[in-house]
């Protein structure tokens, strides 16, 4: 192609046809950069689609990461909810001028309202997608403004989650006072540890009365203050769901994951 351009760039030239030759040349610039410009375009393309490739496998893996979170998240609602029913239950009791509930009933009572397993939300996704670059491959400013209010009640969930976990020292330290240690202890570990790390431990059977603790305006604290931090925990974690499936269902519209 080059050669055919050459001989007739010669051949006006021999034949002294200036005029041609000026539109010849000009015509051959605007070939030249129409081909740029194509090439460019094609280039710009290509480099498109790479990154759309790479927008598409960045938000499938966030998305598999809500839809195994949306499982976790839902249990432990129902967890915390259990354990706030149980609580205002045991406020209930406080009210009453005498119950009969045993001393056994009333630890498990305790142990089913305020202890329970610790918050570890499955985020190790998103927060590296959030905090590097791959942030910036996402194109939708939409999504990105979804995962900053995400990763703002994320944080208020770890929170109200933690403020429940460290109410916990209180507790204890109070049952080891009133209950007795080792059998409060075992009363937690009956649903959480094997039942051979007690072996050969000799445990007494509680010996407090229950109508003291119910009506020991101490325990009655306690379990005012846990039942507060359950609603903080439960409002942030209803919070938290509804953005995890805003976030997929918005996910579902705009992306075709494979």
């Amino acid at each position: 192609m080059i050669k055919i351009f050459r001989r007739i760039r010669q051949n006006l030239i021999m034949e002294n046809k200036t005029g041609k030759y000026l539109k010849y040349a000009i015509g051959e610039i605007i070939l030249v950069v129409i081909g740029i410009l194509i090439a460019l375009q094609i280039n710009n393309w290509n480099e498109n689609r790479k990154t759309r490739v790479k927008e598409n496998v960045i938000v499938k893996s966030l998305n598999d990461e809500f839809i195994s979170n949306s499982k976790y998240l839902e249990q432990r609602f129902k967890t915390l909810s259990s354990q706030k029913e149980n609580t205002q239950y045991l406020l209930s009791l406080c009210s009453k001028n005498h119950t009969d509930i045993s001393a056994d009933s009333l630890l498990t009572l305790i142990v089913n309202g305020c202890i329970g397993p610790g918050y570890s939300p499955k985020a190790s996704t998103f927060k590296r997608i959030l905090n590097n670059e791959e942030f910036n491959l996402i194109r939708l400013d939409s999504l990105k403004a979804l995962m900053n209010q995400y990763s703002s009640v994320l944080e208020l969930t770890y929170l109200t989650n933690k403020m429940i976990l460290d109410d916990e020292e209180i507790l204890h330290a109070y049952s080891n006072d009133k209950f007795g240690g080792i059998a409060f202890g075992k009363k937690i570990n009956e649903a959480q540890l094997p039942q051979e790390l007690f072996t050969g431990v000799e445990i007494k059977e509680p010996t407090f009365v229950p109508n003291d603790i119910v009506k020991d305006p101490v325990f009655e604290s306690i379990l005012t203050k846990r039942l507060l931090y359950y609603g903080f925990a439960l409002n942030r974690l209803e919070e938290l769901q509804l953005l995890n499936n805003t976030i997929q269902n918005f996910i579902d519209i705009h992306y075709s994951l494979k």
